[in-house]
C-alpha cells in the first residue's frame, strides 16, 4: 500500500489534472491528453473511411468526454504495471485502447489507438467507464462497494462509522483485513470448500488469497456479468498470469488449479478493490488528495471540495552530518574551501575514503559513493518527478535551491533525466547556467541525447537537448 501511495503523489500532479480539465471541458480532447501525457495519434477521417461513420462519430464521443488524467489515476494504482494496452471502449471488432508509448523505458507516457481488439482482456476498462469517463465517473461509489450514498467504514463526508452501524459489506471486508479470507468468500456467498483442499499451511495460494485485495463486496456481480455471455466458469485473478487463477462455477463454487481451455476471466478492474478506497480508509492517503472526479464520487457530501495531490513542496531542510566526532550541517561553515580541496586532493591521490561532510558532498554527485538518507530520499523524489514528467516539480526544486550536479544510482545527470519532460525548456536553461556538462555519461555510457533517443524521450527534450549542443 505504501508502494501504493507514492504512485498517487508522483504519477499525476495537480497542474496536470488542471490543465486537462479546462481542455476537456472546452471539447479540446487533444489538448487534454497532451496534458495528461497521452499521445493521441488518432485519425478520425481514417476511423470513419474505414470503418463508417457511426464508428467515428460514437469513437469522437469516447474522446470528447475521455478524461485523459482520471485514466492515468487508475492505470497508475498496481504494484506492477499494467501490461500492454487496455481496452477502453469497443466497437465492433475494434476497440479504443490505451497504450505504453514507450514500453520497456521508464518513459509514463501513454497513446490513445484504435485496433483490433486484444486477446487479453484481463486488464481493459471497457466495463469500467468510471475510470475514465467523464460522464460516469460517480458509478465508481457503487463499484467500491458502497450502498446508501456511502462507502463501506466511512460516511458520504469521510467520518468513520461506528461499528454498530456496519453492514454486510464492513464485515465481509473486515475479515479479509484479519486474513480469515475462507470467512470472507463464505459470508460474500461462495463455496470454498474446494479450495481449501489446496491451500495448506505455508501454500503459496493461501498466502495469495490472503494478501489480495479481491473486492468481494461486488465479484458476485462481476462473475454473473461473465455467465450471462453463456459460459458455464468464470476466471477470478490469482496471480500475474492467466493461468494462476480461480475459477467459480454457476454455483459459486471456488477452486484453484489449471484446466484448458482457461475461462474467460473477470477484468482485474472488477475483480479487485479500488485502490483509493483502501488508501483512505486506511489513513494512508488524505481524501482531500484524491483526484476531484474520485474525490466527488466517493464522498459525495464533499462534492466540489477535491483538488488533488498538493502542491509540490521542496523540503531544502538542512541535512545533519556526523563529521569529525560532531554533527554539521551539510553545505554549512564548518570547514574551509581549502579544507574541501584538499580532502579531494587526497582522495584523488589515493588516500583514506572520504568521510563525513565531504563524503556526503561527493555522494550526491557519485551514485556509488555513500549518501546521507535525507539526500537519498531528495534525490528519489527527483527521479520520480523526472520519470513522471513533471517539469514544474524540478523547477521547484531548483528554485529552491538544489544543486543540479547530482547523479542518480544509473549514474544519470539531470540533463538524462528531462528526457521525459513535455516542456524541458525552462529547466535546461537553468541546467546550462549551472554548467552541466552536456557529454556526460551514464553508467551505461549514455549521453543525455543518446539517453533521450534510446529510452522513450519526448521529441521536445530531445530538441532541447540537441540545441544545448548534446551529441
Amino acid at each position: 500500500m505504501r508502494t501504493l501511495r507514492t504512485a498517487r503523489r508522483f504519477a499525476v500532479p495537480r497542474w496536470m489534472i488542471e490543465r486537462a480539465t479546462r481542455c476537456r471541458r472546452a471539447g479540446d480532447w487533444r489538448g487534454a491528453c497532451d496534458a495528461a501525457g497521452v499521445d493521441a495519434g488518432l485519425d478520425l477521417a481514417r476511423i470513419r473511411r474505414d470503418h463508417g461513420a457511426a464508428v467515428a462519430a460514437a469513437v469522437e464521443d469516447d474522446l470528447l468526454h475521455l478524461a485523459p488524467d482520471l485514466l492515468r489515476w487508475h492505470l497508475f494504482q498496481a504494484p506492477a504495471p499494467v501490461p500492454g494496452s487496455v481496452t477502453l471502449a469497443v466497437h465492433g471488432p475494434h476497440a479504443l485502447r490505451a497504450r505504453w508509448r514507450h514500453p520497456g523505458t521508464p518513459s509514463q507516457r501513454l497513446e490513445l489507438e484504435f485496433a483490433g481488439l486484444d486477446g487479453d482482456q484481463r486488464f481493459a476498462f471497457d466495463g469500467a467507464r468510471e475510470r475514465w469517463d467523464s460522464r460516469r465517473t460517480g458509478e465508481l461509489l457503487d463499484r467500491c462497494g458502497g450502498y446508501d450514498g456511502h462507502l463501506p467504514f466511512l460516511t458520504a463526508s469521510g467520518d468513520r462509522l461506528p461499528e454498530a452501524a456496519w453492514g454486510g459489506p464492513e464485515r465481509i471486508i473486515a475479515l479479509q483485513d484479519a486474513g480469515d479470507w475462507a470467512a470472507a468468500w463464505t459470508l460474500a456467498g461462495f463455496d470454498v470448500g474446494p479450495l481449501l483442499a489446496t491451500t495448506g499451511k505455508g501454500y503459496w495460494v493461501g498466502r495469495a488469497l490472503r494478501d489480495r485485495r479481491h473486492d468481494l463486496t461486488g465479484l458476485r456481480t462481476a462473475v454473473a456479468a461473465v455467465f450471462a455471455g453463456g459460459r458455464a466458469r468464470a476466471g477470478v485473478p490469482l496471480g500475474l498470469s492467466p493461468d494462476t487463477s480461480l475459477t467459480v462455477d454457476a454455483d459459486l463454487r471456488v477452486w484453484y488449479g489449471t484446466s484448458s481451455p482457461l475461462p474467460p476471466m473477470v477484468p482485474v478492474v472488477r475483480a479487485e478493490r479500488a485502490v483509493d478506497f483502501d488508501l483512505v480508509r486506511h489513513g494512508i492517503l488524505p481524501l482531500e488528495h484524491l483526484h476531484p472526479l474520485v474525490g466527488d464520487a466517493l464522498f459525495p457530501g464533499l462534492a466540489g471540495l477535491f483538488d488533488g495531490p498538493p502542491e509540490t513542496v521542496p523540503d531544502m531542510a538542512p541535512v545533519r552530518v556526523r563529521c569529525q566526532g560532531e554533527w554539521h550541517i551539510l553545505g554549512g561553515h564548518e570547514h574551509t574551501p581549502d579544507e574541501t580541496r584538499r580532502e579531494l586532493a587526497l582522495r584523488a591521490l589515493g588516500g583514506a575514503p572520504l568521510r563525513g561532510c565531504f563524503a556526503a558532498r561527493a555522494g550526491w554527485r557519485d551514485p556509488d559513493a555513500w549518501t546521507p538518507k535525507a539526500l537519498r530520499l531528495r534525490r528519489r523524489d527527483i527521479v520520480l518527478h523526472a520519470v513522471n514528467g513533471d517539469g514544474p516539480a524540478i523547477a521547484a526544486w531548483l528554485d529552491a535551491g538544489l544543486d543540479p550536479h547530482l547523479r542518480d544510482h544509473h549514474g544519470r545527470t539531470l540533463l538524462h533525466l528531462l528526457a521525459w519532460l513535455p516542456d524541458p525548456a525552462p529547466v535546461v536553461a537553468r541546467l546550462r547556467h549551472a554548467g552541466l556538462d552536456p557529454h556526460a555519461r551514464d553508467k551505461t555510457g549514455l549521453t543525455p541525447l543518446r539517453h533521450a533517443l534510446d529510452l522513450g524521450g519526448t521529441p521536445a527534450a530531445i530538441r532541447a537537448l540537441e540545441e544545448l549542443g548534446c551529441t
